[in-house]
């Protein structure tokens, strides 16, 4: 492309993102506050290891 369509493909973009960002935006919270978006995440979470959940006491004891 030349730059000139460059410049105006990001100008265009540019102006179409300041135009509906609220309404995007606003979109965006009501999906996240989605009550199965929220269990989707809930479930998709994997169990973390014990020895990654807390510190061992050797490593506990250097930082005091």
């Amino acid at each position: 492309m030349e730059p000139i369509t460059l410049c105006g493909a990001v100008i265009v973009m540019f102006g179409l993102w300041v135009e509906f960002e609220p309404t995007l935006l606003a979109i965006v919270k009501v999906i996240c506050k989605c009550k199965l978006f929220k269990e989707m995440n809930l479930q998709s979470t994997v169990p973390k290891p014990v020895y990654v959940r807390r510190m061992p006491i050797c490593l506990a004891k250097g930082f005091h």
